[in-house]
């Protein structure tokens, strides 16, 4: 009995002087259990709190604030200390911070800070990528920069650039051509003319027969490849109005600072002559003539490919577009080539629009603009394809 009662006397003392390490530990663990939860909340708090912000592209406090109370614990103070900002690249990027003060505080080994208090931060950052286009898609724009494009041609740059850079391009699967036409269309150091290496040159898309233009066989040459063509290359001058002397074709590519920096160095001169700038943007989409610009094709069957036709005024050249589309020159390229074309007339003739109706052979193809408000909506819309929204994280 003497033994039992010594055993029970050496337990109570060894619990005795155990109990405040074991009070300890347990303190800890409910600091660490708190702590993780905290640290968990935060992150959540952080990454839901930046989505809502980049999805609505503002900074709302109401919604922000009831993010972060929401996931807030209990135990941890109201008082937030958080950073919302929303940058010009429609990024946001948030930062979070919840306190909180440990349960059983005095018992813990050590003092955790001087105000006996915990913070933990956490910090999210997404991106709205608001144009996502689900397909490859090739686009050849058609750009008028005739003599009486002078005081509207800054407007349309912009206009253009604007829509380019609102592209991300580590997200879409977009190639550009620029097509930039006056009186004809010029090359410069084009793989299929090696003349145009030495100097530019102008190239006629048309095809003659006895020295006339012969519309069928323009149509019947349209996608044919270069050897078989008679381009009448002309080297551009300052007195000659065959073509630009400093603006020609930029094959297909996918850099789209390339094409933004191509669109503003365009400047005007000569006359108009659509039909031109039509037979050579279908000439950058195909792929046998992409093979011409030494341009590897997209095979993927789900390829869309669209020319974008802009033009201020009526051709001066005749009937020549009639003369083509009666040779049935658009049906070729939307039904044959399967191009999708739209036309933009910028304070054009009502004549003229319906030229370009009938030449579109769909509704909503065709944009008729009175303003330079109308052509950038028209332009967005044009360049229009599948697309959606997308939230990326991380960036």
């Amino acid at each position: 009995m003497m033994s039992i009662s010594r055993q029970r006397g050496a337990i109570a003392l060894t619990f005795t002087f155990m109990l405040p390490a074991i009070m300890s530990l347990l303190a800890m663990t409910v600091f660490f259990s708190m702590y993780s939860q905290v640290v968990i909340r935060t992150g959540q708090a952080a990454e839901a709190a930046g989505l809502a912000c980049t999805y609505q592209q503002r900074n709302v406090p109401t919604v922000i604030d009831g993010i972060l109370n929401y996931y807030r614990p209990n135990f941890v103070l109201p008082a937030l200390g958080n950073s919302v900002s929303l940058d010009g690249d429609k990024a946001c990027n948030i930062s979070v911070q919840y306190h909180f003060k440990p349960a059983m505080n005095k018992l813990l080994p050590v003092e955790v800070n001087s105000s006996s208090l915990v913070t933990s931060n956490s910090g999210s950052s997404s991106k709205l990528v608001a144009n996502v286009i689900q397909n490859q898609t090739d686009f050849s724009l058609v750009l008028d920069i005739s003599g009486s494009m002078v005081s509207d041609l800054p407007e349309l740059k912009r206009i253009i650039t604007d829509v380019i850079s609102d592209i991300d391009p580590g997200n879409n699967q977009v190639r550009f051509s620029i097509v930039p036409f006056q009186t004809g269309v010029g090359v410069t150091a084009a793989p299929w003319l090696p003349s145009s290496k030495a100097s530019p040159k102008c190239v006629d898309g048309l095809a003659y027969r006895n020295g006339s233009f012969d519309a069928d066989k323009t149509v019947e040459l349209l996608n044919s490849s270069s050897k078989n063509l008679d381009f009448k290359e002309v080297t551009p001058g300052r007195w000659l109005d065959r073509c630009s002397q400093t603006a020609f074709i930029l094959p297909l590519t996918n850099d789209l600072n390339n094409v933004i920096d191509y669109v503003n160095s365009l400047s005007t001169s000569g006359t108009t002559a659509s039909y031109q700038g039509l037979i050579w943007g279908v000439r950058t989409l195909t792929e046998k003539w992409q093979l011409e610009w030494k341009i590897t094709p997209v095979t993927s069957s789900s390829l869309t490919q669209r020319l974008i036709l802009f033009t201020d005024g009526s051709d001066n050249g005749g009937g020549h577009f009639d003369d083509l589309m009666n040779a049935g020159l658009c049906d070729e390229i939307q039904q044959n080539l399967n191009i999708e074309v739209s036309f933009i007339g910028f304070g054009v003739s009502a004549n003229r629009i319906k030229q370009f109706q009938q030449c579109a052979g769909r509704t909503g193809a065709v944009f008729d603009a009175k303003n330079s408000a109308d052509l950038a909506v028209y332009f967005e819309n044009a360049l229009k394809v599948e697309s959606k929204p997308r939230l990326v994280l991380g960036q």
